[in-house]
């Protein structure tokens, strides 16, 4: 009498050969994937910027003691919005004079940045229309000039869409 084939054990290293199959077509995938979504730059210039590590940190303490207040919000969608920012000195006194720059940076594409110079609104408050290319997630980066000193913010917001 003939044994059936699957008793003779033939088919055993074909299991493991197509398991590991599976394993590298998933890693290949997710490879592929991760690769292709996201280039791995989040700073641009940041070797000089890290050679410059202790100036950054000077500039944190001072702006710290300086002691400014920033107010920034963004009305409307992301086609059509408005940016507003309110600056204040330590006192509470609005801050007239400054040259204010706004960079809208998304943090998840890369080539949909914005950038904005502020114009002045009177009473320490500054702002421009600003046309977003998509809804979402957006970094705000402010940047503020003011009788030799500056002072930079970050703000995270969600645009409607």
């Amino acid at each position: 009498m003939r044994r059936p084939s699957f008793a003779n054990g033939r088919w055993i290293p074909w299991v493991f050969v197509a398991a590991f199959g599976v394993v590298f077509l998933a890693n290949g995938a997710l490879v592929y994937l991760g690769a292709k979504s996201w280039t791995g730059l989040e700073t641009e210039n940041h070797y000089e910027q890290g050679i410059a590590y202790n100036r950054a940190l000077a500039g944190a303490r001072d702006q710290a003691a300086r002691g400014w207040q920033l107010a920034a919000d963004f009305a409307g969608r992301a086609a059509d919005g408005r940016l507003t920012v309110s600056l204040r000195d330590r006192d509470g006194q609005p801050l007239i004079g400054a040259r204010v720059r706004a960079l809208f940076v998304r943090p998840t594409h890369e080539g949909f940045d914005r950038e904005a110079a502020l114009a002045a609104l009177g009473a320490g408050r500054y702002g421009a229309d600003i046309a977003l290319p998509l809804a979402g997630q957006w970094d705000l980066r402010l940047l503020v000039s003011h009788d030799g000193a500056s002072h930079q913010a970050v703000r995270r917001l969600h645009i409607a869409p």
